[in-house]
C-alpha cells in the first residue's frame, strides 16, 4: 500500500512539473506572438479573393467617438477590441510606444474628409478616425488619404468610401494571410494627392517590418519617393499624440507621423482584372532579406474600377 501511494506521488509531481512547462511554453509564444502563426502549407491556393479556403469573416467594427474620453478609458476599449481579434490573448497590452502620448479629456479629428468652413479647421464633432484603427485590430497595415478638402457635403465628406472603410476583412488560417478589401480607392493621380500605409496595429503588435511584395502583387502601387516600401524593409513608425495640425485650439489626439516610404499615387489602370492586391510581408524581426519568409501576410484587395 505504501509503495503504490508513493508511487502516486510521484506521477503527481511529474505532471505538475511537465505542466508547468507546458504553461511556461505557451506564456512565451504568447509573447512572442507564435501562438497565431500557422504552419504554412505547401501548395498552391487558389487564387478566389472573395472565398478562399480556410477563411474566417472578421467582423469590421464601425467607429466610436473618443472625444473626451480619458486614455484609460480608450486604452480599456483597445483591450477591449483586441480580445475579439485573431490576436486575442489574456497577456495584451497596449504598446507605449503606440498609444502611450494619447492626453485624456482632448479632441479628435473626426471621421471626415472636410474641414470647417468657418475655421478652416479639421472637424472633431463625431465619431473618430483613429477609430478606424484600434477599433479594428486584426487589420495590421489600411490604407489612409491623408488630405482635407474644402466642402460642405456631410454625406460626400463621410461617406465609407472618402473616409477609406474596408468593404471585408479575411483572415485564412491555412496560408496565415489577413485580406483587407476595399470598394474602391476614390482619389487618383488626377487631383495629385497621394495614399500611405498606416501601421499602426502592426507596430502595436510587434509586427513592424514590412515589405510590399510587387512580384507577388497584381497592382502595382507608383510609388512617391524612390526609395520606399516595395524596394526596401521599412519600419512602422505609427504613433498618436496631440499634435495641432488639425488647427483646433490645444491640438487634438491624432496620428503620425509622415512616413514618405509608405506614400503612393493611384491609378485604376495599373490593376489587372477586375481585382488588384498589394502583398503585404510582416514581421517582427528585420529580415536578412526582403525574400525571407515572413511572420504573417496582408493583402490589400481593391476593385479597379
Amino acid at each position: 500500500m505504501f509503495k503504490n501511494r508513493k508511487i502516486f506521488v510521484l506521477s503527481a509531481i511529474f505532471i505538475l512539473i511537465v505542466s508547468g512547462i507546458v504553461l511556461s511554453l505557451k506564456f512565451e509564444q504568447i509573447k512572442t506572438g507564435d501562438l497565431w502563426q500557422k504552419e504554412k502549407p505547401s501548395m498552391n491556393i487558389p487564387d478566389d479573393p472573395y472565398n478562399p479556403p480556410g477563411n474566417i469573416d472578421i467582423r469590421y467594427i464601425y467607429l466610436d467617438s473618443f472625444n473626451g474620453k480619458t486614455k484609460e478609458e480608450i486604452l480599456k476599449l483597445r483591450k477591449q477590441y483586441v480580445a475579439t481579434s485573431i490576436f486575442a490573448n489574456n497577456y495584451y497590452e497596449p504598446s507605449e510606444e503606440v498609444f502611450g502620448e494619447i492626453e485624456s479629456g482632448k479632441p479628435w479629428i473626426a471621421n471626415n474628409i472636410c474641414l470647417d468652413p468657418e475655421t478652416s479647421a479639421s472637424r472633431t464633432i463625431g465619431t473618430s478616425e483613429e477609430s478606424r484603427f484600434i477599433s479594428n485590430p486584426s487589420i495590421l497595415v489600411a490604407l489612409e488619404h491623408p488630405f482635407n478638402y474644402e466642402e460642405n457635403n456631410y454625406q460626400w465628406c463621410t461617406n465609407d468610401v472618402n473616409t477609406m472603410q474596408p468593404e471585408k476583412v479575411l483572415y485564412n488560417d491555412i496560408t496565415n494571410e489577413i485580406s483587407v478589401f476595399y470598394k474602391k480607392l476614390p482619389f487618383t493621380t488626377e487631383n495629385g494627392s497621394f495614399y500611405t500605409f498606416n501601421g499602426l496595429n502592426a507596430r502595436d503588435f510587434g509586427l513592424k517590418y514590412a515589405y510590399v511584395d510587387l512580384s507577388k502583387s497584381t497592382y502595382q502601387p507608383e510609388f512617391a519617393n524612390e526609395e520606399n516600401v516595395s524596394n526596401t524593409v521599412t519600419e512602422f513608425q505609427n504613433f498618436i499624440h496631440v499634435g495641432n495640425s488639425c488647427g483646433v485650439e490645444g491640438g487634438c489626439n491624432n496620428g503620425s507621423p509622415h512616413q514618405p516610404m509608405l506614400n503612393f499615387y493611384y491609378n485604376r489602370e495599373m490593376a489587372h482584372g477586375e481585382y488588384g492586391t498589394i502583398y503585404i510581408k510582416l514581421w517582427r524581426n528585420p529580415p536578412a532579406s526582403p525574400e525571407d519568409e515572413a511572420d504573417i501576410i496582408e493583402k490589400i484587395i481593391l476593385k479597379s474600377y
